[in-house]
């Protein structure tokens, strides 16, 4: 008699495969860019230099995890970077409106 072939159950994702030394070089892209434009544009004109910000951070996202040529992960590894780096300017302004 044999015996049933069992589905292998999903492995967790390790570590390398988020690239999680990319994602931090992503935020901390975002975070300069947002800390400069912060500091250095007018409160009138912020709001269109935080969408420029926001945008930037995303094409750095995308390049970064473009750059690791592995599919598995693409969508949520990008969503999680493109997610943290607007995390991370919303939290820089709000200081710096607070503050500024």
């Amino acid at each position: 008699m044999s015996e049933p072939v069992q589905p292998d159950a999903p492995e967790m994702p390790d570590v390398q495969s988020w690239h999680l030394p990319r994602m931090i070089t992503a935020w901390a892209v975002a975070a300069v860019i947002g800390a400069l434009v912060t500091l250095l544009v007018p409160q009138e004109g912020r709001f269109a230099w935080l969408v420029f910000a926001i945008g930037a951070s995303t094409l750095v996202t995308f390049a970064l995890q473009l750059g690791t040529a592995q599919r598995e992960g693409f969508i949520t590894r990008v969503s999680f970077s493109v997610a943290g780096s607007v995390l991370l300017i919303a939290v820089i302004d709000v200081i710096g409106m607070l503050f500024g």
